[in-house]
Order: structure tokens, then C-alpha cells, then sequence
């Protein structure tokens, strides 16, 4: 879906509930490719360890450990901080991407992002190439739309 076509969707959907957002994910464009500065990074972990950072999140890890204990092989935050980036995801990444879609809070979400684990625009685009793009989960995420 283009742009366009979706800022109509939005626009539409604002009609009927001001504050709804469409449950179709906005294109990654829509979304600002920024990391967290230090400051963010203070805000949300005043006694942040680099070591918990990026590939090695916290926030990742604790949602993963929790939500994929009943699979076979638990996924890593590594492996996670993979399946964003990966341009054609396998069907594990594609899994790992739409557990955190259906799993991870709000809170998730915004911690992940503060470890620098994605910019909001790069899990749009793994979203999308995931082909996880049309759940209700995509709502909240729209509401993050830059543009």
C-alpha cells in the first residue's frame, strides 16, 4: 500500500472515531528512522549496562524468555535484533517478529526502541516483510507515524 492510499485510510478512519488508527501498518516510510540519543537511553534506564544494549536488549530478552518458553529452541535477543534487519526473513524470523507484534506491550515496544534495538521505521519495514502488516496490534504502532 502507498502512502497516499494509506493516509486516506487513516483520514477515513479518523472520521468514524477520532482516535482510532487503522489496523493496517502504515508504510515504513511514514515512520522516523531515528535511534534514541543518550539522554532517551538515561531517561528509561538511569542505571543502564551497554551491555544490555542493541542486539543484547533487555527488554527483548525478558519478553522472548517469557513468551517462547514453550518453543523448542528459546530465541536470543541477538536473534531478534537479526529477524528486524533481515531483508528476506525465514520462517523463524518471521515467527520471532510476529510473536513480538502479538506479545510485547506498549512498554515493549518503546524499551526496545530505547535499547536501540530498532528505530520505529525499520519494525515497520520487518513488520511488512514479515507479511504481519494488517493486525490490530498495527494500531498502536501507527500511532507512532511521523509524517
Amino acid at each position: 500500500m502507498t502512502i497516499n492510499k494509506w493516509r486516506a485510510l487513516r483520514e477515513k478512519t479518523k472520521r468514524q472515531d477520532r482516535d482510532a488508527e487503522p489496523t493496517v501498518l502504515a508504510p515504513p516510510e511514514a515512520f522516523s528512522d531515528e535511534t534514541p540519543d543518550i539522554e532517551v537511553l538515561k531517561r528509561f534506564h538511569w542505571r543502564h549496562d551497554p551491555e544490555q544494549l542493541g542486539p543484547r536488549s533487555r527488554a527483548v530478552s525478558a519478553r522472548l524468555g517469557s513468551s517462547c518458553c514453550g518453543w523448542r529452541t528459546i530465541p536470543t535477543a541477538p536473534e531478534f535484533y537479526d529477524a528486524i534487519r533481515a531483508q528476506k526473513p525465514s520462517t523463524r524470523q518471521k515467527h520471532l517478529i510476529l510473536t513480538w507484534l502479538q506479545e510485547a506491550t506498549k512498554e515493549d515496544f518503546l524499551y526496545a526502541w530505547a535499547e536501540g534495538v530498532y528505530s520505529w521505521r525499520e519494525l515497520a519495514k520487518a513488520i511488512h516483510a514479515a507479511n504481519q502488516h494488517q493486525t490490530p496490534r498495527c494500531a498502536d504502532i501507527n500511532t507512532l507515524v511521523s509524517r
